[in-house]
């Protein structure tokens, strides 16, 4: 919807910057909306760093404002320059429920085809448009996507090297993804990359006054309490460089913004030093 226009007011869209998109039909006849951000440029000498953010419509805006504002001053943050690609669906809707059900979802044909699709079909149609270096590819995603970040990290070990579990559905299917978290934990000392598990305080314990049903839904749910117990014996396992960062006074949905602003932190470190190392 275009605002009222005004006599002697002339209004144009605003872009983001270095930021397109385009249509992508997988092998299996799915078509998705990629959202790609390119850095300005010569690429460094193994290709850029990537970001890949599931619930692209969503998470890519902030995401690639984000890596492009902390990429001007890398003196300051350590961070370099990244292709950012957001992963979204053709309706341009920021959460696609039922799509997002089908692709996230650790169940049979979901969460694994379409981690397969990343790694097989989508990352190398990026990388015909910029190079990216394949040893600085990540992975993000916010609530059902953060539950698909463990799933990856948990049965594809080492197909990212940074992995980002942003409030992370641990309580989906009586939590589930544990059983694939003991069997990571135990698959043996190979390491496994980095991980960032984060979640906001009030995501459990609310601030506003919300109604009894949402109450016992949110106490069931234990965002906070899953996430922090998961990364602590995460970390206690060896298998993967774990943090976790609990985001004071936010919500399930106000936690986005700051979850991405650390995202590009965390996953991007030290990408200006490698770019100075190797010019």
């Amino acid at each position: 919807m275009q605002p009222n226009s005004t006599p002697g007011i002339s209004l144009a869209p605003v872009m983001l910057p270095q930021a397109w998109q385009r249509g992508f039909e997988a092998r299996d006849g799915s078509r998705y909306r990629l959202l790609i951000s390119v850095p300005e440029g010569t690429p460094p000498a193994r290709g850029f760093p990537a970001l890949v953010l599931v619930d692209g419509h969503a998470l890519f805006p902030p995401a690639a404002m984000a890596a492009g504002l902390q990429a001007q001053r890398p003196e300051a943050t350590s961070v370099g320059s990244a292709v950012v690609i957001g992963i979204g669906y053709p309706d341009g809707r920021p959460f696609d429920a039922e799509r997002r059900q089908c692709d996230l979802l650790p169940v049979p044909g979901g969460a694994d085809r379409f981690l397969d699709m990343i790694v097989t079909e989508l990352l190398p149609a990026v990388a015909e448009i910029a190079p990216l270096d394949p040893r600085r590819h990540a992975l993000a995603g916010h609530s059902y996507g953060g539950l698909f970040v463990l799933h990856a990290l948990f049965t594809r070990p080492g197909l990212f090297e940074a992995h980002v579990a942003g409030s992370p559905s641990i309580w989906w299917q009586d939590r589930a993804i544990l059983a694939s978290e003991d069997a990571f934990r135990r698959g043996g000392s190979a390491p496994a990359g980095r991980l960032l598990i984060t979640v906001g305080s009030h995501e459990q314990a609310p601030a506003l006054a919300v109604t009894p049903q949402r109450a016992e839904r949110l106490a069931r749910a234990r965002m906070r309490d899953n996430a922090a117990e998961m990364a602590e014996r995460l970390s206690a396992s060896g298998r993967v460089d774990c943090s976790f960062v609990e985001f004071p006074g936010e919500n399930h949905v106000s936690v986005i913004l700051p979850m991405l602003a650390r995202t590009i932190a965390f996953t991007l470190a030290g990408t200006a030093q490698d770019k100075a190392a190797a010019a």
